[in-house]
């Protein structure tokens, strides 16, 4: 009995709901339209703001905190629909006032900065938001990786500014002329904000390792690979410093990009392009560290895309892959081959150098894929590096500093 009556209930408010969802209380979402945009001439360019981003970004301090660079605007009373009760174009500037009487100013050049053509949106892109990055494979390497003095980088901003963005753009650079000390990497990481610690430390030694609880501390050959990817948020960007290199045969660097690998495999094999960016891998990390014990897992596929189908991140690493495997076991067979097809394409288009000591190889570590080849390490020949990591948040955020300071996005921030 008192089934049946929760039944009759919960039918009853079944029934009820069309009715509560066609009523006021729902808004119904509707596309912009030319009546809700204001149209102005800028420098004879015709450009359109929609009413609502006019009020939303009023720039008179009852609406945005200047120091703080905030939108303190009060959403409560916030009307989506607004639309201006006047309209002056004059001096420069554009008069907007409101059905509240409020009174909003905005300079003809911050408007034209920020307006919705095609244009203009991609001049911010890569003026303010992000560089665009071009890829390479191995052929290219010595073209694309620049090398910028170590002493010139701390001194100047211009020569600060020109190695991030070529890091950006490219996904590695090379900086020369380095101390020989441990602590080289600090002052260099300072210019631009601070590191990335992991259970590792803030920095690391990269030397041969008897029981050692990571594979890159060991002589032998080391699997091309991207660091880290059991981190939800992965380092960014790998800096190594070469203290010591190794004068036996080996030890050469590895380094693919593996946007162009990605992009080659979209063309060439898309099937196994899908796999890889649609099967979930575990990577995992476990052990101890220093007397820390870690136990780090995290999924992500190979290839990550976002919603525009441009890669943002891309995690591999043989050893750090867990063996646990959270797809389909039909996923299975055809996975194992799209990833060997993709570690096969990594070794074709990779570039193969030799550091020198006095040099910091800098590369994106969510972009790159690297290695080294195996040396003999003995008592009088040994190879040293020390290695650190900086978010992309840092590196991105210093480089629009920069940007402002010295004068390159055309002062209308």
């Amino acid at each position: 009995m008192f089934t049946l009556t929760r039944l009759k209930s919960t039918n009853n408010i079944l029934k009820t709901l069309p009715k509560l969802i066609s009523g006021s209380q729902i808004h119904s979402i509707k596309k912009n339209k030319p009546q809700d945009h204001l149209k102005v001439k800028i420098q004879g360019e015709e450009l359109q703001f929609p009413y609502v981003w006019l009020r939303d970004n009023c720039q008179c301090e009852q609406c945005f905190h200047y120091s703080a660079r905030s939108r303190i605007l009060d959403w409560s009373y916030f009307d989506p629909d607004v639309k201006p009760e006047n309209v002056i174009k004059k001096d420069e500037h554009l008069h907007v006032t409101w059905p509240d009487g409020h009174a909003s100013s905005y300079k003809y050049d911050w408007l034209k900065f920020r307006s919705f053509t095609t244009k203009s949106q991609a001049n911010y892109n890569q003026t303010i938001y992000r560089p665009k990055k071009e890829t390479w494979q191995g052929n290219d390497f010595e073209k694309i990786c620049s090398k910028h003095d170590y002493n010139e980088i701390l001194q100047s901003d211009e020569a600060l500014y020109n190695w991030l963005y070529k890091l950006s753009i490219y996904g590695v650079a090379l900086l020369e002329n380095t101390p020989g000390v441990e602590t080289a990497l600090d002052p260099l990481v300072a210019k631009i904000g601070f590191t990335k610690r992991t259970h590792y430390g803030v920095k690391f030694v990269v030397e041969n390792v008897p029981n050692t609880s990571n594979v890159a501390y060991l002589s032998s050959n080391l699997q091309m690979h991207t660091d880290l990817p059991y981190y939800e948020y992965c380092p960014g960007v790998n800096l190594l410093h070469c203290l010591v290199q190794t004068a036996s045969q080996g030890g050469e660097n590895l380094l693919s990009d593996c946007h162009y690998v990605a992009n080659y495999m979209k063309v060439n094999h898309p099937e196994e392009f899908k796999l890889l960016t649609d099967v979930e891998v575990e990577w995992s990390d476990v052990g101890t560290q220093d007397g820390l014990e870690f136990f780090k897992l995290y999924r992500s596929p190979v290839i990550v895309l976002d919603k525009h189908g441009e890669i943002t991140r891309i995690s591999f690493s043989i050893p750090q892959r867990g063996s646990h495997f959270p797809g389909s076991i039909e996923d299975v067979i055809p996975w194992y081959k799209a990833h060997s097809l993709f570690y096969e394409l990594g070794h074709k288009f990779a570039a193969k150098f030799k550091n020198k000591a006095g040099n910091v190889l800098v590369f994106d570590n969510i972009r790159l894929l690297h290695g080294r080849a195996g040396y003999q390490d003995s008592g009088n020949n040994v190879r040293k590096l020390i290695g650190g990591y900086v978010d992309w948040d840092e590196i991105y955020s210093r480089l629009r500093c920069l940007k402002v300071k010295l004068n390159k996005n055309g002062g209308v921030l």
